[in-house]
């Protein structure tokens, strides 16, 4: 690549235009040559270009959001990046969806329309926003308010889960959803949100608490202290009576490098899981595993019927309620997680 088109792809990203490839030099015919499957420019979204050779070794969600900035870079007109793409650019955990799509929003009467994998929506309201990599997104709280009217009632309460647990408060929601009253689908978002819970901690938490209320067996809390031996403090992920639903993915097992969190080797990972499991069992509660197959068809069903069965073992064993003493240990010991965003504190703003 030539130094001038070089210099401007730095700064967006590593992507360009065609126009920007011409002002640098290029003729047509050799943006024509370059840009064939074969060439050394991959087409990243139409008149919008990367080098191969940056495109090749992404996975999938980093060309995305390749495709994401490229959006914002050709739209002809002040375009924010709302819905999946601004969760992506947030680092918002959501669902994958059956039609992935890069998403803008644009300032009109309301009304959206896809193209090419892109969808621009239209909206007369004043955005709530934030900026990243000098990107104009959605703010954390409008993202997944629209994620909900868009994608729907799970999609939905995944994503506020997530802004929530990242220090997003109930009340920055409920003021979106008071704005966006005549919006489409807004329904559907209010049962997002009057159904989520900040205690879940990865999306297998939120789908595993989706799945334990279908039971129907008693209230559901999530991140549940109890002392165990050794005067030590755990946090169960999901809590209904004496019995408590641990979900575990993959993840747990993988090192850090590959993608994972685990900081030690899985045959570890494993034995501490068990070594904890038995000493939570020995103060007089059930447990449960819940996976992600667990959590989708075909394996919900039958998933259902398991927990039903273990949950049944553990109040004939231990009864319907913990000891007071345990429900005073828990509600002394809240899960206490440090929120990764900034939020301002009343008294410095007095």
């Amino acid at each position: 690549m030539r130094p001038a088109l070089h210099a401007v792809a730095a700064r967006q990203h590593g992507i360009f235009t065609r126009a920007q490839a011409i002002r640098s030099g290029y003729t047509e015919r050799e943006v024509a040559a370059l840009t064939r499957p074969d060439g050394q420019w991959a087409v990243v979204r139409l008149g919008v270009y990367c080098e191969r050779s940056l495109v090749t070794p992404l996975d999938l969600q980093s060309k995305w959001l390749l495709k994401d900035h490229a959006a914002v870079l050709s739209s002809r007109r002040p375009a924010t990046a709302s819905h999946d793409s601004a969760a992506r650019l947030l680092r918002i955990d959501t669902l994958d969806t059956s039609a992935p799509a890069s998403h803008l929003t644009l300032f009109g009467p309301r009304g959206s329309r896809t193209n090419g994998g892109l969808t621009r929506h239209r909206d007369q309201l004043p955005l709530c926003v934030e900026c990243v990599d000098g990107v104009v997104t959605t703010s954390y709280a409008r993202t997944a308010i629209d994620i909900a009217r868009w994608h729907g009632y799970r999609h939905g309460v995944v994503a506020i889960d997530a802004v929530r647990r990242l220090g997003v408060p109930r009340s920055d929601l409920e003021a979106e959803l008071e704005r966006m009253r005549q919006h489409p689908h807004i329904a559907r978002a209010k049962a997002a949100l009057a159904d989520s819970d900040p205690g879940a901690e990865s999306v297998l938490e939120t789908l595993g608490r989706e799945l334990v209320a279908s039971l129907d067996i008693g209230d559901v809390e999530t991140q549940f202290a109890v002392r165990i031996v050794g005067d030590r403090v755990v946090w169960c992920d999901i809590r209904v009576g004496c019995h408590f639903f641990e979900c575990e993915g993959k993840l747990k097992l993988v090192p850090v490098s590959r993608g994972g969190v685990a900081e030690e080797p899985p045959e570890v990972v494993l034995w501490k899981q068990q070594a904890r499991r038995t000493d939570v069992c020995a103060e007089g509660f059930g447990m449960s595993r819940i996976v992600w197959a667990d959590c989708f068809e075909p394996g919900w069903e039958r998933a259902r019927e398991r927990l039903r069965r273990e949950y049944a073992v553990t109040v004939a064993r231990f009864g319907r309620t913990p000891t007071p003493e345990q429900l005073e240990f828990a509600a002394n010991h809240p899960r206490r997680r440090r929120a990764t965003l900034w939020t301002p504190e009343l008294s410095a703003a007095a």
